[in-house]
């Protein structure tokens, strides 16, 4: 199952995977290594860093989702999210959890009952066999720790550096991927034109093609070219 805490935070649909798209060897690897982790009831401790837009938020909740289809336990829990009443006992007990993942990690960093917090959840959560996935937008090297004990802690907490899509190639194919789960296909001249219409901004991107989706669906017409044009009413 998945736990929903404190409030109930939904995972969003697309958050899978095989959604994430990177050219980058090295960060498949490291990717790689993170989802074996999740197979195995080994204590893995992750932190994903990159700045907004690389799919931090993606990858987390991919987790959670991996794992809830296995039939275990998760907890996704944004750090920088005002609608809701975090405070560092919220941490207490979540060892328990085969799966934990902190969102937005920078928010809490340099005050000590979250940072102690963190660290007793993190040396639990090794010893229970269980994973945490941190996320944020800064190096470990560069947060302002206050306490000896998170930066012991964190030692043991495998780095995974993310960058954002820059290559038009490498976000057609994001889009194609999204397409795909959604149901339907995504030809590359449609994804050219996305591109060149609106932005390479994948988020933005996303969002038209939740729109295409509906369309698709309305008029049970393939995703054409001219289809696109005409939803989108360009000429």
């Amino acid at each position: 199952m998945f736990v929903q805490m404190p409030l109930k935070i939904g995972l969003r649909d697309d958050a899978c995977f095989e959604t994430f798209v990177t050219e980058q060897e090295s960060l498949a690897v490291a990717l790689n290594a993170l989802q074996s982790a999740l197979k195995q009831a080994k204590g893995g401790a992750f932190y994903l860093y990159a700045e907004s837009g690389a799919g931090k938020t993606h990858l987390l909740q991919a987790a959670c989702r991996y794992v809830t289809e296995k039939g275990r336990a998760s907890v996704y829990l944004p750090m920088q999210d005002a609608g809701l009443p975090l405070i560092p006992d919220v941490l207490i007990g979540l060892e328990q959890t085969p799966l934990v993942c902190l969102d937005d990690m920078d928010k809490i960093i340099g005050q000590p009952k979250w940072e102690l917090a963190l660290a007793n959840l993190l040396t639990k959560s090794s010893v229970q066999g269980h994973n945490v996935i941190l996320a944020g937008e800064q190096p470990v090297l560069d947060w302002s720790l206050v306490t000896p004990e998170l930066t012991k802690a964190l030692m043991n907490v495998l780095p995974i550096k993310l960058s954002v899509l820059h290559e038009k190639e490498e976000v057609i194919m994001a889009l194609q991927r999204h397409a795909k789960r959604l149901g339907f296909e995504l030809p590359v001249e449609v994804g050219n034109y996305l591109v060149k219409q609106f932005s390479s901004d994948l988020q933005e991107l996303l969002a038209v093609l939740k729109m295409l989706e509906q369309a698709t669906l309305v008029e049970k017409r393939r995703l054409t070219l001219p289809f696109v044009k005409k939803v989108l009413g360009h000429s």
